[in-house]
This record gives C-alpha cells, sequence and structure tokens, in this order.
C-alpha cells in the first residue's frame, strides 16, 4: 500500500511540474517543409564568427536596455571573461538589494548543423518543439522567439546568437508589469549592431 501510495505521489508531482513548466511540444506527425520563415533580405553577416570577441557586451548597449526598464536603479555587465563562450550576462538591478536583479544573457555559438539546406529543417524543428514560440522576420537568415525561456535565437552564416532578455516568471512584482519581453528582445538585437 505504501509502494503504491508513493508511487501515486510520484506521478501527481511530475504530471505538475510538467503542466506548469512545460513548454515542449510534439513534432510526431507534423508536416515539415514550410521555409516562410527564412529572412530572404539577409545580406550575409556583419561579422563573422572568428571576429566576435569572447566579451559580447561591447555589443549590448547600457543605456538601451536602460530605456527598456526605466525602472531599473543600474545595469552591470559581467565580461564573459569566466566562460568559454563569447559571452555577456547583464544585470538589471531593480531596487537596492543587492539580489534584486533580472539577468539577461547574449551568447554566439559556432553552429554544428551544415550551412545547406539542413538548417532550415532543423530550425523549422526547434520552432514546432516549443508551444510558445514564434518566428521573427528581419533579423539573420531566421529568428525564433521562445516566450517561456524569453529567448530570442537568431541564425547567421556559421553561428547563432542567443539573447534572454532580463525577466523572471516568478517574481510577482516583475510579472505585475506585464512587460513586452519579445518587442525587448528585438529591440536589443537590432542595437547591436550585428544585423
Amino acid at each position: 500500500m505504501k509502494t503504491l501510495h508513493r508511487i501515486a505521489i510520484i506521478s501527481l508531482l511530475t504530471f505538475f511540474l510538467t503542466s506548469c513548466f512545460g513548454d515542449k511540444n510534439t513534432v510526431v506527425g507534423q508536416e515539415l517543409g514550410d521555409t516562410n520563415f527564412v529572412n530572404t533580405n539577409f545580406s550575409g553577416n556583419k561579422k563573422d564568427f572568428a571576429a566576435l570577441p569572447k566579451n559580447m557586451c561591447e555589443f549590448i548597449s547600457e543605456s538601451n536596455v536602460k530605456s527598456l526598464y526605466p525602472d531599473a536603479n543600474k545595469i552591470l555587465f559581467d565580461d564573459g571573461k569566466t566562460f568559454m563562450t563569447k559571452s555577456c550576462r547583464f544585470l538589471v538591478y531593480l531596487g537596492d538589494n543587492e539580489y534584486d536583479y533580472l539577468n539577461g544573457t547574449i551568447i554566439a555559438v559556432e553552429d554544428a548543423v551544415a550551412e545547406g539546406e539542413d538548417w532550415k529543417e532543423s530550425w523549422e524543428l526547434k520552432k514546432k518543439m516549443s508551444k510558445s514560440s514564434s518566428f521573427v522576420s528581419d533579423l539573420g537568415k531566421a529568428a525564433i522567439w521562445i516566450a517561456k525561456k524569453r529567448e530570442l535565437s537568431i541564425k547567421m552564416d556559421g553561428y547563432i546568437i542567443t539573447i534572454t532578455v532580463p525577466g523572471s516568471p516568478f517574481n510577482k512584482d516583475e510579472i505585475a508589469k506585464k512587460r513586452d519581453y519579445k518587442k525587448i528582445a528585438i529591440e536589443i538585437a537590432k542595437n547591436t549592431g550585428l544585423f
């Protein structure tokens, strides 16, 4: 009886965690081949992956982030020297408490997928795997917004840039502000000068 009780509790806990935090969608049985998300105006990278610095903070404007988060007390940057990738972590402080901040990142990762037609199928699958995802036009070769993660991924020639905008799904004060994270991510991306 105790074993049955434990199995029931574990099953319910798993169900609730999946339903609360899950954003996965099944791609089984879905049609592939839609390439409407490809940016036909893409004219090439402004910077190749090798030319990108390890410290990606130079592409994030403090004044731009401050304008997107007008209630921020200060913006701090972690220059990425402690990370193995080309990245930048930026913190948007909302109060005087040293732990009252929202965390954002920009990361550039070399693309492992072949540059032929395969990347289109890969990105189509990536979009379909998340219920809260949508394509964004006019950024790189293609761009996907995943709302649940506050994440904008932008496909370039040979690499991918991912911007995670500062926010918190558990902070009631932050949720009450009803920020448009997608708009914020697109604004940060366009302000980098990389697209």
